[in-house]
């Protein structure tokens, strides 16, 4: 009985072991646009950042003098910022394109969304409360009810007369 069950806890380890090896390479779409040149810009600034790192560990094991180290570090710090000014002159390019894109769908959404409601004609009309008339008023833009001192409509900003 015993000699079973190590038989079949083997199979089983060995199936899991083995069974990796027999699966395809299954690779993560994403369904994001990546610009390339945004892309080569993040490589490159990593490119720099590394190959930084690396010249201070050749400076602590003594393969660069420290003036060495210094004319190279300085060059690739002025590398590297001239790098991290492209991402944000290219982020700002796409941003902009991006947002104008989604703000000009979002007004058209909106747009498209409002029923075309006439506003009441009358801008003024009275009603009786308790003994005496008041005036109430309506926005002739939008033809929401405002108070008697506003001097623009709440809703939608027009100038009251």
């Amino acid at each position: 009985m015993w000699l079973l069950v190590g038989i079949a806890l083997f199979i089983i380890a060995a199936a899991m072991v083995i069974l990796p090896f027999f699966r395809t390479n299954q690779t993560v779409s994403l369904d994001v646009d990546v610009d390339p040149q945004l892309l080569a810009l993040y490589n490159r600034r990593d490119q720099l950042y590394q190959a930084i790192r690396e010249a201070r560990f050749d400076l602590d094991t003594g393969k660069l003098s420290p003036e060495d180290y210094e004319r190279q570090v300085a060059r690739l710090k002025r590398q590297a910022a001239s790098v991290l000014k492209a991402i944000d002159r290219r982020q700002k390019v796409l941003a902009s394109a991006d947002l104008d894109a989604e703000v000009e769908a979002m007004v058209r959404a909106e747009r498209q969304s409002r029923a075309v409601i006439p506003p009441p004609k009358p801008a003024m009309a009275t009603t009786a409360i308790g003994s005496g008339a008041s005036v109430v008023r309506y926005c002739p833009q939008c033809g929401t009810r405002v108070r008697a001192g506003d001097r623009f409509c709440p809703a939608c900003g027009v100038r009251l007369e």
